[in-house]
């Protein structure tokens, strides 16, 4: 190569096109667990940007690619996952039968602490199972507490008394729904906003006729002003005559209805 060529720049690269073909090839290479970097170097493959572009926009192709990257084992970063189920399947049995985290991670043929935390983050079916062995532990301890108690003596009931303060802090911090002394509870539900819907009715008298009506008044959302929102219709005032001549006609009838009538004094002489 001559120095000439060396200081041309590289051809440049043409655009790939979407099509079944070409995703299907990508997200085959992808299982098969070759890196995103891999392919998009083939010239006849899509670049990175174009990749991305793609699974951002094509709903389709972002399943099927997420679901080809969980199977060729890699990750969000394209690294090869370090998930193993049978490791993880041997920390949560170790972890249920008392040993610690931190002995598990100080075996040499274990994952170091980091990586177990990055699985418990990553791996919902393992953080879920490692739960259920901590619960189990916990019940473990909740049975040896009893049975140190039960084997008490007054010469080692101080030292009784220290590990079964121990122990009830441990089976607290592994298992706090069942054994922590302030319960977790479910957060409170938002608050419902309601909006209630408020009128004032008010006698309005006509300044001339002297008639009444019912006018109903409504709060103004954006001012809270009163609004007239309805009005009845007109009627004229009750006399205040005529309504005493009837409240006493109705009070004579009901006197009437509760005394007996004498049939030898029909008219009530007697």
């Amino acid at each position: 190569m001559t120095s000439d060529e060396a200081l041309q720049p590289p051809p440049r690269r043409g655009y790939v096109r979407f099509s079944a073909k070409v995703a299907r090839a990508v997200c085959v290479r992808i299982a098969a667990g070759e890196t995103q970097r891999q392919i998009c170097a083939d010239p006849a493959m899509p670049c990175t940007d174009t990749l991305r572009r793609w699974a951002r926009d094509l709903p389709a192709f972002a399943r099927i690619f997420a679901r080809a990257r969980a199977l060729g084992g890699r990750d969000g970063t394209g690294r090869p996952s370090s998930y193993c189920p049978a490791t993880a399947h041997e920390i949560v049995v170790r972890v249920s039968e008392g040993e610690s985290l931190t002995a598990i991670a100080a075996d040499p043929a274990m994952p170091p602490m980091r990586t177990i935390f990055n699985w418990r983050t990553s791996e919902p079916e393992f953080a879920e199972r490692l739960r259920m062995a901590r619960e189990a532990l916990a019940e473990r301890f909740s049975d040896l507490g009893w049975k140190l108690a039960m084997e008490a003596t007054p010469e080692t009931a101080h030292l009784t008394r220290v590990r079964l303060a121990q122990l009830r802090w441990t089976a607290a911090m592994l298992a706090p729904r069942t054994y922590g002394r302030l319960k977790p509870t479910e957060p409170p539900e938002p608050a419902v906003m309601r909006t209630l819907l408020v009128r004032d009715f008010q006698i309005e008298t006509h300044p001339e006729t002297g008639q009444r009506r019912v006018v109903g008044y409504r709060p103004d959302p954006q001012t809270l002003l009163p609004t007239r929102v309805s009005e009845g219709p007109w009627t004229d005032p009750p006399d205040p005559v005529a309504k005493l001549a009837a409240i006493e006609a109705l009070s004579a009838q009901r006197k009437a209805a509760q005394s007996p009538v004498d049939p030898d004094d029909p008219e009530g002489w007697r």
